[in-house]
């Protein structure tokens, strides 16, 4: 059932209160005799009627199947009434059941700027309709350069630009999908939680995550045609983790300032993720280095432990010889005795006569004390030296050659 009819010499727009020509419901009411009106989609007569809600349009003087308006219901004609007014509240022209002059494309109400710019075509579909057809039915209106917004009762593809909508007598609410970006910071003087395994996080460059929004219809035309709400991708405002972005595939409505917000913030957690990575990076080369540091001086260590158990081991017969012939007794020995500095002790008669290779750096004061009562065995004159360097002047060292050649003790007197 049209809302619209061609009658007194135009188009006759029943949402009008001058039904667009300067006339008055009552001139084409139950007129007698009738004014001829004709139904502009399938050129069939049309008579005035009014419903029990008090909308006014036109209807088929005899059933019209193949008129594309045929069965159209009080609730359709309710919801193209209310979008074209919020359409002319908004300061746009709006003409209801406009056909393309190819016939591609026929819109509920086309809505025009007032500069002629921009044209939006708004589709009531209270109707299921196949995704396909209503995909198709969009393409016919691009290829005009006209935009298109489906409103629909019950959720739909998001495949083109709609909106659900919700009618009860309060009035009309878009439901979805209408998104709004929600902001925050971290609270001053705390961690970042993007970056709490830091010691010391950056600056908070705040969070952002998309919420949904409600508005009732003649708000939601009134932003359309300002421009200032989108069909929109809804970029991911915030990291999933710093570094890494999922990618989202959810259109909504939303306003572009939001978008460029979330974006922005995309943006500057991607500069300030970057540094993260390269302090990180920095961190973990600091780490390894250390720890092969440490394994380098732990291998040093054992290295020089394994020398000087071979250097004692090779060390210990010949001395025990030595001691054996010169006192005639068979010593024992005690290896890495810690009261002689890690030393082999070669002890007769319950008490030290040699030491044997012990360690210049664990010297001390009391050690050197004990060392004075016996003679210090080495394998080199480096180690000597060493020693006497830590060892009172006196110290009886003796040197025993790869070869197995003693030399003459030497007293550490300070002399190198």
């Amino acid at each position: 059932m049209p809302l619209v009819a061609e009658g007194l010499g135009g188009l006759i727009d029943a949402t009008l209160p001058d039904l667009g020509l300067g006339a008055s419901w009552q001139d084409i009411y139950r007129m007698r005799p009738r004014v001829p009106l004709v139904c502009q989609a399938c050129r069939g007569s049309l008579h005035a009627k009014v419903s029990p809600r008090g909308l006014r349009f036109f209807a088929h003087d005899a059933a019209r199947r193949d008129c594309p308006l045929a069965g159209e219901s009080i609730e359709h004609r309710l919801l193209k009434s209310a979008i074209a007014a919020a359409v002319r509240m908004a300061g746009w022209h709006a003409a209801l059941e406009v056909t393309a002059p190819d016939r591609r494309w026929r819109a509920d109400v086309l809505a025009t700027s007032p500069d002629g710019a921009r044209r939006v075509a708004w589709e009531a579909q209270l109707a299921r309709q196949h995704d396909d057809d209503t995909m198709a039915r969009t393409a016919g209106y691009a290829a005009d350069g006209v935009e298109v917004v489906w409103v629909f009762e019950r959720p739909a593809t998001r495949e083109v630009p709609a909106i659900t909508v919700d009618v009860s007598d309060d009035g009309i609410t878009v439901a979805e999908p209408l998104a709004r970006l929600i902001t925050s910071r971290c609270e001053s003087g705390s961690k970042c939680v993007r970056y709490r395994d830091l010691p010391h996080p950056p600056q908070c460059v705040g969070h952002g995550r998309w919420g949904p929004a409600t508005l009732v219809l003649d708000q939601f035309v009134a932003l359309v045609c300002r421009d200032e709400i989108r069909w929109s991708v809804l970029p991911p405002p915030e990291a999933i983790r710093p570094g890494y972005f999922e990618p989202v595939e959810e259109i909504a409505w939303t306003s572009p300032v939001y978008v460029r917000r979330a974006e922005a913030i995309r943006e500057v957690q991607r500069v300030t993720d970057a540094s993260v990575a390269d302090e990180r990076h920095q961190r973990r080369r600091r780490h390894e280095a250390e720890l092969r540091r440490r394994q380098q001086e732990a291998d040093r260590h054992e290295a020089n432990r394994a020398a000087l158990r071979e250097r004692q081991h090779r060390l210990t017969s010949i001395v025990v010889q030595q001691v054996t012939a010169g006192t005639g007794q068979a010593p024992w020995t005690l290896p890495s005795d810690f009261e002689h500095a890690t030393g082999v002790s070669v002890i007769v008669n319950g008490g030290p006569v040699a030491v044997i290779c012990p360690i210049a750096s664990r010297i001390d004061g009391e050690i050197a004390d004990r060392l004075l009562g016996v003679t210090v065995y080495v394998a080199s004159e480096r180690e000597r030296r060493a020693i006497a360097g830590e060892c009172h002047p006196g110290q009886r060292i003796v040197v025993i050659s790869q070869d197995h050649q003693a030399t003459p003790p030497r007293p550490a007197d300070g002399i190198p």
